[in-house]
């Protein structure tokens, strides 16, 4: 079996963060190095993994970034580490057997071809369907193994990887430089380099983590004007996986279907006016230098 690590980047990561931990503590998957990196929480979330057993380490929150932090962390990980799993502060793990399963795409995979593998979020019970409508459209049901092959069907969506629950084989993400000092996407930026470079991302709908965030216009309008500003930035992965093509098209047509089910047109209006935000941010982000 591999030797496994799994690192956790966090900030006032709240009461909720030491039962992720437990949860983590009950998994079926032995865990080799367990590390947090700390962006200097004021409600004592590096007590909390200290007394769980963690490796904390300490930083400035000003330091921080998504992907600059993940690279500090697969850089103090100890020389014989094989896997790397990434988790967000905010996801939970119900089913002990989420791990073993998420990793099942590593020892399964004989030629060594799969590079990272992403688990299937569903939301936190109790989400409102605005929050879960997302989470059903990107994460199916079937599991799936990406490669650059698959780019003429899927676009830019063959990229698609989610650091809140995801692996990688440390020395695959080595070779291709590791994470960037970006501060969003930097699992898709990863993800595009490692395809490139010959290799699979695998999604493993089996492997199952509970993640949403409930919808706010403010932080949707600033998340996507960063994800244009990174597509403005980074031009080289639209050169070479293409545009999202028809898949926001089905986002669009699958949103209004599941939120009418339940919310009447009432529903339909408010996931358009959030979907309309969402778009003129990007185009913001990726055609206005400043904003």
């Amino acid at each position: 079996m591999y030797k496994v690590a799994i690192v956790i980047p966090t900030c006032n990561a709240g009461r909720e963060f030491a039962n992720l931990l437990a949860e983590i503590a009950r998994q079926s998957l032995p865990i080799d190095y367990k590390l947090v990196i700390d962006s200097t929480s004021a409600d004592g979330t590096a007590d909390v993994a200290g007394n769980h057993g963690w490796q904390v380490r300490i930083i400035p929150q000003a330091e921080f970034s998504h992907g600059g932090t993940r690279q500090m962390a697969v850089e103090l990980l100890p020389k014989d580490i094989e896997i790397v799993v990434f988790l967000t502060q905010d996801v939970r793990l119900p089913d002990r057997y989420s791990l073993e399963k998420l990793l099942g795409a590593f020892v399964d995979d004989r030629e060594a071809q799969v590079a990272a593998a992403y688990g299937r979020q569903v939301p936190h019970e109790g989400a409102s369907i605005y929050a879960a409508v997302d989470r059903e459209f990107n994460y199916p049901a079937v599991s799936r193994t990406k490669s650059m092959a698959d780019s003429r069907e899927l676009g830019i969506k063959t990229t698609f990887l989610s650091d809140s629950f995801a692996a990688y084989r440390v020395q695959d993400l080595l070779k291709i430089g590791g994470f960037p000092k970006i501060n969003i996407c930097e699992d898709m930026y990863v993800a595009g380099r490692l395809l490139l470079a010959g290799k699979r991302i695998a999604y493993v709908a089996e492997a199952i983590a509970r993640h949403s965030h409930e919808p706010k216009l403010k932080d949707m309008w600033c998340r996507y004007r960063e994800m244009g500003r990174f597509q403005k930035e980074n031009p080289w992965i639209g050169e070479s996986f293409g545009r999202a093509g028809g898949e926001g098209v089905r986002l669009v047509k699958y949103q209004a279907g599941r939120v009418y089910k339940e919310k009447g047109i009432i529903g339909i209006g408010k996931i358009l006016s959030m979907d309309l935000v969402r778009f003129l941010a990007y185009k913001a982000g990726m055609y206005i230098t400043e904003i």
